[in-house]
């Protein structure tokens, strides 16, 4: 037994073991969580309180033929097979834009996606995130309004009815619940 004061690191990725089946080490002992990762993410987590969660993550897109009244995009979990599952949603900051007319009053933007917290499985795996805006005036960040159409807010701020992509974003996650 020794100490080490240093990370601990493979001299290349994805290729040693940490013990075998036949040696394997007897207890690990850790501050805060481990994770275990696939190819790209997180997909496992075991943290400080022993609890477990797979995590399903995406992104997902309103479109301007989505618009409606409110605003909404549906997301789907392809392969989520039972029902024991959690969706949270966020949404991607805001947007600096500028009106159309004379006084070329500046807005800053931003998208509040909300959405229920469904439990998704075999026979609900979809759902439909909603998003409220909020416009506040850049010279004094007075609040311009609030709306839960792009259109709409669009239209009364006399700005482009494009939607902004970072506007039009919303990040999904499927965990365990805790």
């Amino acid at each position: 037994m020794g100490t080490h004061n240093q990370n601990l690191v493979p001299g290349s990725d994805n290729t040693y073991d940490l013990g075998t089946t036949s040696a394997r080490w007897k207890d690990l002992f850790l501050r805060h969580g481990l994770k275990l990762y696939d190819a790209s993410e997180v997909i496992f987590e075991l943290d400080y309180r022993g609890i477990t969660r797979c995590k399903f993550e995406g992104v997902a897109t309103l479109t301007p033929a989505a618009v409606g009244n409110p605003d909404s995009v549906g997301i789907t979990f392809p392969g989520v097979g039972d029902d024991d599952y959690y969706a949270l949603v966020t949404g991607n900051g805001g947007i600096l834009v500028t009106d159309t007319t004379p006084q070329r009053a500046q807005y800053r933007l931003y998208a509040e996606w909300h959405a229920p917290k469904p439990v998704v499985g075999a026979n609900h795996d979809c759902f439909t995130a909603w998003v409220t805006f909020h416009a506040y005036n850049e010279t004094d960040n007075r609040a311009a309004g609030t709306w839960n159409n792009f259109n709409q807010m669009a239209n009364d701020l006399n700005i482009s009815t494009t939607i902004h992509a970072d506007l039009a974003r919303v990040y999904w996650k499927v965990i365990w619940p805790l």
